[in-house]
């Protein structure tokens, strides 16, 4: 293809998705499907383990599905125009610093071992235990690890429902947390194609299961779930028929007839190799407000679609009283900072310690589960994919926080996370309640089997937007083994925000054992900020005239400051870390003065620091008494002034106690004495101090009752 043809290409591309988004054009349904629903499952707690020859059935079943020669190779073909040209604009080259996270696992442990290349994991957290499908087995633990039911057949959980008999993976584990109900899919894929759906009875996973089958015309390849208040919502990847659809929830939740919805996404990115899967978002937390239509985001590549590098979003809005008015729309189509997903012409992206074996990096796509938050004033989306950050292959994960007060989406932060010179890649991200983002993700180099590691956001980083993990990384697996003899990888893994907290992280993916055995891990953790509060200068030392100094707070809590000088004042409160503006008058005395500020937080021990005032000098310019006359001194609160020769002179009086604070301030002229009134003053020595521009005079006061 020319220059010439490929530019055309290009802005017709642009033109097109400029003028799609404002149309916003929607399509209907191209099948409406009543699903099958077989009953209730038997207790899975009762269904036996699965054993040594079902496992090497499967085993063997591996072996026979067989990578689709048809996506051996990815182009690019907008290579040349695409951007970035250089280093990815929002690349993170530094491992995060904020060093008052806790962060190591709570829970660390082995989950289920899979023959599968790649093992496709998942795995989800409920009230009391948690649930992980791989290819092609479920297993249910308790919060500690334990194994409470499983590994068993995945497809026993579904019965005798049409396609049960195949058990062919791809699985989807999900929490509905709105019904307080389990979620789990699963594709078949004989001569007929069906998607799989069974629906917990009660949030207990060990228990019984509603059993559904829904047929559908395409090949419902890599299916992706998202849970929404109408709907159990699922792409897939399917590029020449239906790939989006929608299950109806709520009669799905007590085992009535529920229906399935699908279309035919004709704003689906253009991809580097056939495989392409738009997935919904998961709604987390409090349901999005009432009527919402469900969402899907993908991305668009500029090198692999021409344009730019957008977000696409889209909404399914349907109608379960009349199906076919249905539709499906892309409704906005984002600007981001340039990414870079051309890891070249194969799946050989990735590089592993001790072989020369690569992995696929999996850039085509958004990374297992993009997230939905209604926090009531504003909503968000999180979600993350793998991109190539520089000229040497080095993977790291683009991650994105949109948010939408009213109206449209906006990128209100971006990241891409490569702090070193290990590749990172198939990543999960989830925000939590508390303004913490967790990402979890494989890492390997030619120095590191591949590993499973996990990095955050803090709140106090979220507030500001940064796009910084400042959390600093910490490790769920490291593995003494590296994968040899095919590329496929993890296809996706799972961060999930445990419902009953919502602050605890799980997270789930896959690493090599020893003999090459595809083995899976499961970890807990949350990011438990330790209160802290530290100020600095200890001391600030000031001159005599007025002015200003500052003290730096570096904290995570809201403090509080004061001083116990008069003479001093301080900025009164703050959060997090912020400065202590600390404003003081002139020291009129002869005397050294200290005022002493003292900064407090809850749960934090208090910090002391303080200013030193120096007094007010003598020098050539500077007599002390010997032109100032004062009398009666001692004096009961009245005295006379008499500066002598200085009737013509504009003069500042102050009088001043042995602390510094000034009890009189006066400017004086035109007289050649004054009559000075402090009645209120307490009894004491005081300082009586004269200034003209040029001199300083300064006398003693005695005041008696």
């Amino acid at each position: 293809m020319n220059k010439t043809t490929t530019l055309l290409i290009s802005l017709l591309f642009s033109l097109f998705i400029g003028t799609s988004q404002a149309q916003k054009i929607s399509v209907n349904p191209t099948e409406v499907v009543n699903g099958t629903y077989y009953g209730v499952s038997k207790p899975l707690r009762d269904l036996p383990p699965m054993t040594l020859e079902e496992y090497q059935s499967i085993e063997k079943k591996s072996l026979e599905k067989q990578f689709n020669e048809s996506l051996k190779y990815r182009s690019y073909p907008f290579e040349s125009t695409a951007l970035p040209k250089g280093d990815d604009p929002a690349w993170q080259k530094e491992m995060g610093k904020s060093i008052h996270v806790g962060r190591s696992p709570i829970v660390n442990f082995n989950g289920q071992n899979s023959p599968y290349y790649p093992p496709d994991d998942c795995g989800t957290a409920g009230p009391n235990h948690y649930m992980q499908t791989i290819n092609c087995a479920y297993a249910i633990y308790d919060k500690t690890g334990n194994l409470v039911a499983g590994p068993t057949n995945l497809n026993q959980l579904f019965g005798s429902v049409p396609g049960a008999n195949r058990n062919d993976g791809d699985p989807i584990i999900l929490y509905d947390e709105q019904a307080d109900r389990w979620v789990v899919q699963e594709f078949s894929l004989g001569s007929t194609k069906y998607i799989l759906l069974a629906v917990s009875t009660t949030n207990d996973p060990t228990g019984t299961w509603h059993q559904y089958s829904f047929q559908v015309a395409g090949f419902p390849d890599y299916p992706k779930f998202g849970i929404w208040q109408d709907g159990y919502y699922m792409g897939d990847n399917n590029n020449n028929g239906n790939d989006i659809y929608v299950m109806e929830r709520e009669p799905m939740l007590s085992g009535g007839t529920a229906l399935l919805v699908g279309f035919n996404n004709p704003w689906r990115p253009a991809s580097s190799d056939g495989f392409m899967c738009v997935p919904p978002l998961d709604n987390d937390g409090d349901f999005a407000p009432a009527g919402s239509p469900g969402l899907f985001i993908a991305f668009n590549d500029d090198a692999i679609g021409g344009g730019s590098d957008q977000l696409w979003v889209y909404e399914l809005d349907v109608d379960w009283t009349t199906p076919s008015n249905s539709t499906f729309t892309r409704v906005q189509q984002i600007e981001v900072d340039p990414f870079n997903a051309n890891f070249g012409p194969t799946w050989n992206n990735i590089p592993q310690k001790g072989t020369g074996q690569k992995l696929d990096g999996i850039p085509q796509v958004v990374m297992n589960v993009p997230q939905y938050r209604n926090f009531g004033t504003y909503e968000t989306m999180v979600l993350c994919h793998s991109v190539k950050v520089d000229a040497t292959g080095l993977a790291g994960i683009r991650w994105y926080e949109l948010r939408r007060t009213t109206g449209d989406w906006s990128v209100r932060q971006q990241g891409t996370y490569a702090p070193d010179t290990d590749s990172r890649w198939m990543g999960s991200i989830m925000l939590n309640g508390s303004d913490k983002i967790a990402l979890g993700y494989s890492i390997s180099s030619t120095e590191l089997n591949p590993s499973i590691r996990y990095a955050g956001q803090s709140p106090a980083e979220y507030a500001n937007a940064t796009g910084i993990l400042d959390i600093p990384e910490d490790t769920i697996f490291s593995s003494v083994n590296s994968q040899n003899g095919a590329n496929r990888w993890g296809d996706y893994s799972q961060m999930c925000v445990d419902p009953v907290d919502d602050e605890t992280f799980w997270y789930t993916t896959q690493y090599i054992g020893s003999g090459g055995s595809r083995k899976t891990r499961i970890a807990s953790f949350q990011f438990v900020t330790t209160p802290s509060l530290g100020v600095l200068p200890v001391n600030q030392d000031v001159t005599a005239p007025v002015g200003e100094t500052e003290f730096y707070v570096t904290s995570n809590v809201d403090w509080t400051a004061s001083s116990d000088a008069l003479w001093c004042t301080v900025t009164e409160s703050g959060s997090s870390d912020d400065t202590i503006f600390a404003s003081y008058s002139e020291n009129t005395t002869m005397a050294e003065r200290i005022a002493t500020i003292t900064i407090e937080g809850s749960t934090v021990s208090p910090q002391i620091v303080t200013v030193t005032q120096s007094p007010y000098p003598v020098g050539l310019n500077e007599l002390q008494s010997s032109r100032l006359r004062i009398y009666p001194n001692p004096t009961t609160g009245s005295f006379t002034l008499v500066p002598a020769g200085m009737k013509d002179l504009r003069l500042e009086l102050s009088v001043s106690d042995l602390n510094g604070v000034v009890i009189l301030h006066q400017i004086l002229e035109g007289q050649a004495e004054y009559q000075i009134e402090i009645g209120s003053a307490s009894p004491g020595l005081y300082q009586v101090v004269i200034k003209t521009e040029t001199k300083l005079f300064v006398n003693k006061l005695v005041v008696i009752k």
